[in-house]
């Protein structure tokens, strides 16, 4: 344990040149950001424990402290040398946002860098960049199976959706509602809302009022919490549906009964990687990890492996991803095999609709 720890502690803080870094792409201080430091940090310690790339060692380049937007951060990724790609962004709307920084269109990709996202869903981000790659599944994909899986497991006709007004929240709910209606479910609510400036009664209220057999939230954490303790003011008894993004809502005890769309869950992880990770998170934080940081450490190591093989410039990294599923093997990740499309979204990754019991989430 002491020589793990000395591992970790080696690897964080800024790029010196000296290695292969790997850059942090989200903001700190942000949900899901230590996690996603956390999954980056273990895969750089088992990417050098493997031997590094040729005899170099891997780090992990955080952004500094004072970048307090996505773009600020993008930008310092960017025009690092040293960082070889990113793990990032965890968002949807502020991947949308930076991957024009990251391809530099400025200047027509001269300077481009490879961005892996761990949890961006949108399906506004497949094929939105040669340069944009991530190893969660589309929303076009998970929003589908929610709607069916809330038709036949819930049997419900019935839904109200409050939703994040951003890329992420907009386009869950579209193809939830218009596969919920394929199936012969009626969408009888479909609202908009802004983080920090919501009055949750309301939206509570109204769905006393319409009485739905299901209510649907692709938001976070913190606001499905908000909603949840304002339905329950109100005793609306209908099943609460998180999307994927409402995953930290699971270690407070008010989000007991609710249900969210879990894209990693480590009782159900079966690959030979995910025996090599688990035991060691849960020695170094005392908890299984999210799906933040066990996609983190895939995005990390499907990265570390492809320049360990060879490819040791942005352009030729970019290049190897692109073949892998595609002619070059996939690559044994925590949450499954690692294998991207034509369009560089993951291939064959599937969710779990799991649902918060006591104080821990049980599928």
């Amino acid at each position: 344990m002491t020589t793990l720890l000395a591992l970790f502690a080696c690897t964080r803080g800024p790029a010196t040149g000296t290695g292969l870094a790997i850059g942090v792409g989200a903001i700190p201080g942000s949900p899901g950001y230590e996690q996603v430091v956390r999954g980056v940090e273990m895969a750089v310690a088992r990417l050098n424990e493997t031997g590094g790339a040729g005899g170099a060692r891997f780090t992990v380049r955080l952004p500094d402290s004072a970048a307090t937007s996505a773009v600020r951060v993008a930008q310092q990724l960017r025009d690092d040398p040293s960082v070889i790609a990113v793990v990032g962004h965890p968002e949807s709307g502020n991947t949308v946002e930076v991957m024009p920084i990251y391809a530099d269109a400025e200047h027509a990709g001269v300077n481009g860098v490879v961005a892996v996202s761990p949890t961006a869903s949108s399906p506004r981000l497949t094929g939105i960049s040669p340069w944009f790659f991530r190893v969660a599944p589309s929303d076009a994909e998970v929003a589908r199976d929610a709607a069916r899986w809330v038709l036949d497991s819930l049997g419900a006709r019935r839904a109200a959706i409050v939703y994040r007004n951003d890329s992420y929240g907009r386009d869950w709910s579209a193809t939830f509602a218009r596969t919920f209606s394929e199936g012969f479910g009626d969408v009888i609510m479909r609202d908009p809302y802004l983080s920090g400036v919501v009055e949750w009664e309301a939206y509570a209220a109204l769905i006393a009022k319409l009485e739905p057999d299901v209510v649907l939230f692709p938001g976070d954490g913190e606001d499905a919490l908000a909603l949840i303790r304002a339905l329950k003011a109100r005793k609306v008894t209908a099943p609460f549906v998180g999307g994927d993004g409402t995953e930290t809502m699971s270690s407070d005890a008010d989000a007991v009964g609710a249900r969210y769309v879990a894209f990693f869950r480590a009782e159900r992880a079966t690959s030979k990687e995910a025996m090599e990770f688990l035991p060691k998170y849960r020695a170094k934080y005392a908890q299984d990890p999210d799906m933040f940081a066990a996609l983190s450490y895939d995005a990390a190591l499907v990265i570390g492996r492809t320049v360990a093989a060879g490819a040791r410039t942005r352009g030729s990294l970019r290049q190897a991803l692109e073949k892998i599923g595609n002619g070059a093997p996939s690559v044994d990740g925590v949450a499954g095999r690692i294998a991207f499309d034509t369009k560089h979204d993951i291939k064959g990754r599937s969710v779990v609709i799991t649902q918060v019991r006591a104080g821990d989430s049980t599928p």
